[in-house]
């Protein structure tokens, strides 16, 4: 059976878009997962996405639950969010500071705990974990996140698809003092998030003149800034 409506549909009949953008919002964690995309050289880095939801909305129909009919839809907006714009690789700061990819995925898997109230999963699994992917499975096989809801400020540059839609690449603003989180519970008192600034958070599409045919880069190939890789931690 052919669905005309999540054959790259980015909106309901209502206009409702079915993906989030940048803003502040309050989500539910799917999943969390680690990714590459085919400007990364193979074993360089990873992005750390968490896989979120809005809550259910009345009339609303989202896209299909991993894509498969038989699961149903998902009730709310979704979207994928980078926990750091620039993705984690080993490397060093411009003063010779080692910076480690593990290390930092873990960190923002910390800071998650940390929003959820579950410090204690993430001091229960000290060396557990072989791997960074071993750790990241372990955390989506807990119920760290699951039945909670988060608020979050998201960040994103929006980039033209190649359905000619305008998709977000979406992440966690760099924070600009320190006591302030881009995740926190919803029933957090008081709210530490820091605050959805659109003149710093949001990157609009700017008008490009066509110089050829090759292929562009996407708004999710970012060159990696070690200068911006770390978040004030919590």
């Amino acid at each position: 059976m052919i669905s005309t409506k999540d054959a790259g549909g980015e909106s309901t009949g209502g206009g409702l878009p079915k993906l989030i953008q940048p803003g502040e919002h309050v989500l539910k964690i799917n999943s969390v997962s680690l990714k590459r995309f085919s400007f990364m050289e193979a074993d360089a880095g990873y992005y750390l996405m968490l896989n979120v939801e809005t809550k259910p909305i009345e009339g609303f129909e989202g896209f299909y639950i991993d894509n498969d009919e038989s699961k149903g839809r998902h009730e709310g907006q979704i979207g994928e969010i980078k926990t750091n714009r620039y993705y984690y690789r080993d490397g060093k700061t411009p003063s010779g500071v080692e910076i480690s990819r593990d290390m930092e995925i873990a960190k923002a898997i910390r800071k998650v705990c940390m929003a959820a109230n579950r410090y204690d999963w993430y001091e229960s699994v000290d060396n557990k974990y072989k791997t960074i992917e071993d750790f990241i499975d372990g955390f989506n096989e807990s119920d760290v996140y699951k039945g909670k809801w988060f608020k979050m400020t998201v960040a994103g540059k929006e980039y033209e698809k190649k359905n000619g839609y305008t998709g977000y690449d979406l992440y966690f603003p760099k924070l600009t003092a320190k006591g302030l989180v881009n995740i926190e519970a919803e029933e957090a008192k008081p709210s530490r998030l820091i605050s959805f600034n659109s003149g710093e958070h949001f990157i609009k599409l700017e008008p490009k003149e066509v110089t050829g045919f090759g292929d562009d880069v996407s708004a999710e190939e970012m060159p990696f800034d070690v200068n911006n890789n770390t978040d004030f931690d919590l």
